[in-house]
């Protein structure tokens, strides 16, 4: 049986599918990646908590950010922040032939962040997935949508009801032109990197607030509110809230995905009620093929705007990478796991671990 320390984690990033396009992420470095490509630009910070670099060089073991609220009291393992700027791709029409959506931007159900995956995952889904998988979409993200038994398995969920927070730089035409333009800085904290709460600068919470977005949420004992977006992810759920949402070309838009589900030290998922080993599963043949990919598309064209793939690369005792050749060998069933799992009992399990921790239960038919 193989054992964690045999691996690193590689971070790579680009605008398409592509992994020869791909570029390496410093991991909790503070200074944002720049992508650009046909769909829009985008900058990006990758954290993940207790990290071993691949390389012997000075990759930071932790980054600032897992110090701060909420990611302190939710025990958040990794993040992924982006800031982007999505623009009109030009396109061909016919004579007085015009798109509305295109011309303003991408409609709030058409953005989606998500997984997806090249070859065929059934084979290796571990017991208890389905339980797994029913977890995250009834009490984590309702909105997710996909097919894990696929040739090509997805999961993809808007945008808009996925990410953490979601924060909207739309700036404020009654400013001047020069106050205009220094709002649409990055926004970056000292260590961390892009930085940002729930909301958005003095035009993009006016902008939410006019069509009925919740801001950040609001703490029940103080009445004031700490930088969540639980509210606007509710929200968002609906198919009328997703119509009244425009990512507008042009504008800035700061995104922060996070969660204490993944814990890539170790290699196990630790949902609510539920923990699972991964590594026999997925440590098999070449760890070329073992990565986790993330991705910000247009569900409509199928337009990737950024790919952020978390790869499984094998080392040796001196820590040095294991060229692709020697490959990884099967990982062998020992007998340690029992393949019947009770998935009622894992259900049942988390439901109560969430209520403790005051989850929201989203019903499947307040979905749209």
């Amino acid at each position: 049986m193989h054992s964690p320390d045999e691996f690193r984690i590689r971070v790579t990033a680009g605008t398409d599918y592509d992994p020869a396009t791909h570029v390496r992420v410093h991991v909790n470095d503070a200074e944002p990646l720049r992508l650009s490509g046909p769909g829009g630009d985008v900058w990006l910070n990758v954290r993940i908590k207790n990290y071993r670099s691949e390389r012997d060089d000075d990759a930071q073991s932790s980054s600032p950010y897992f110090d701060t609220e909420p990611h302190k009291k939710n025990d958040d393992t990794y993040g992924i922040s982006l800031w982007f700027v999505p623009k009109r791709e030009s396109k061909q029409h016919g004579e007085g032939e015009e798109d509305k959506e295109d011309q303003e931007g991408i409609v709030g159900s058409d953005l989606q962040w998500g997984n997806d995956f090249d070859e065929p995952l059934r084979d290796r889904l571990p017991p208890g997935f389905g339980a797994a998988l029913r977890i995250v979409k009834w009490w984590i993200d309702p909105g997710l949508e996909g097919d894990p038994y696929a040739d090509r398995p997805y999961l993809y969920g808007p945008a808009l009801s996925s990410f953490n927070r979601v924060y909207a730089a739309l700036g404020d035409e009654s400013e001047s032109n020069e106050r205009s333009e220094e709002k649409k800085k990055l926004p970056l904290r000292d260590g961390c990197g892009l930085w940002f709460g729930e909301g958005g600068d003095a035009g993009g919470r006016a902008w939410r607030e006019s069509i009925g977005c919740p801001d950040e949420d609001t703490d029940t004992t103080t009445g004031h509110g700490h930088g969540g977006g639980k509210a606007r992810m509710a929200w968002a759920l609906g198919a009328a809230a997703k119509a009244q949402w425009t990512w507008q070309y042009g504008k800035g838009y700061g995104l922060d995905f996070y969660n204490g589900y993944l814990d890539f030290a170790d290699l196990t998922l630790r949902l609510p009620g539920f923990h699972l080993a991964l590594l026999r599963y997925y440590a098999s043949e070449k760890a070329e093929k073992t990565c986790l990919r993330y991705v910000l598309r247009h569900r409509q064209t199928g337009r990737v705007y950024a790919v952020v793939v978390f790869s499984l690369v094998r080392v040796n005792k001196a820590g040095e990478t294991v060229d692709e050749d020697e490959g990884i060998a099967e990982v062998e069933d020992n007998g340690d796991n029992d393949d019947e799992v009770d998935e009622d009992k894992i259900i049942e399990q988390a439901r109560q671990t969430l209520s403790i921790h005051d989850e929201v239960h989203v019903e499947a038919s307040d979905v749209d």
